[in-house]
């Protein structure tokens, strides 16, 4: 994945947090392409085998089930993983319309379905978080646990305080659906009251201002008063809304990293599947 399009991993607030960074393919040794079709839409995924639960890693935005190829990998001797493509992204098909939560929700609930998967625990990076929530609420039956990559925030909210702060962060390159996904998920506010599976929550948390190549000096000026005025509020708030909330919830907070890379990063790789593998592992249901 280029890093144009990890910068679509993160908008308004979380936009100002990432970095672009130059990383190694990560994708030597990928599992071959699969599709399925679910609801009409014919959806990219991959299937790294394994034997036990399975993990199902849900994109971020721009992003493609072939991101997670180093996470699975690590996970593979005690996991069956799964990487789906959400319509829209990458090799999936890209109808005009179907962007809002609760239909993304319905096509995880039929490629479980279509794969026969009952209860599965599903990974969730960035814009994802929605999905995870959306879909515990719903299934909670269908729902194993849940690890949220940087992923568990209030979207409407970061949109409202962008917009306070006079951001106007557009997205280079940026297609109609990944506008439509942007748009749509800022109408989802997330409730983890009434979550009942155990959540692992990754949070990027950043020591300094965040800064990006993307954007000219003027706008580094007002993401920097977006930072002191309101990121580090929110992000902490959002921190500490999780724990409070999710019911059985876990935090660990990675540090030295971005939202837009952290999860291509060998380091961070290391310490998500340590931690994965401890709470999934360890965690009763």
């Amino acid at each position: 994945m280029s890093s144009a399009t990890r910068a679509l991993n993160g908008w308004t607030a979380v936009l100002a947090s990432m970095g672009m960074v130059s990383f190694a393919d990560p994708t030597a040794g990928l599992p071959r392409p699969q599709f399925a079709t679910v609801n009409g839409v014919k959806l990219h995924y991959l299937d790294w085998g394994g034997k036990g639960e399975t993990l199902l890693f849900l994109t971020s935005l721009g992003g493609s089930a072939d991101d997670f190829h180093p996470l699975a990998t690590r996970l593979g001797d005690r996991f069956h993983a799964i990487g789906l493509t959400r319509r829209g992204q990458g090799r999936s098909d890209k109808p005009v319309a179907g962007y809002d939560t609760s239909t993304l929700v319905e096509d995880i609930r039929a490629f479980l379905d279509l794969k026969k998967i009952k209860r599965a625990t599903l990974v969730g990076y960035s814009l994802a978080g929605n999905e995870l929530t959306a879909f515990a609420t719903l299934y909670p039956k269908r729902v194993e646990k849940l690890v949220y990559l940087d992923a568990a925030y209030d979207l409407p909210q970061n949109a409202e305080l962008g917009r306070k702060a006079g951001l106007d962060l557009r997205l280079p390159g940026a297609d109609d659906v990944t506008l439509a996904l942007i748009a749509r998920s800022n109408e989802y506010h997330p409730d983890y009251r009434r979550i009942r599976a155990p959540a692992l929550g990754f949070f990027v948390t950043y020591d300094e201002a965040p800064k990006s190549a993307l954007w000219d000096e003027a706008t580094q000026l007002r993401l920097l008063a977006y930072w002191n005025d309101y990121g580090k509020a929110y992000r902490r708030e959002q921190i500490e809304r999780f724990r409070k909330e999710m019911r059985d919830g876990r935090v660990v907070e990675l540090h030295n990293t971005t939202h837009g890379g952290f999860v291509f990063e060998e380091e961070q790789q290391a310490i998500l599947a340590r931690e994965m593998r401890a709470f999934l592992l360890n965690s009763a249901r």
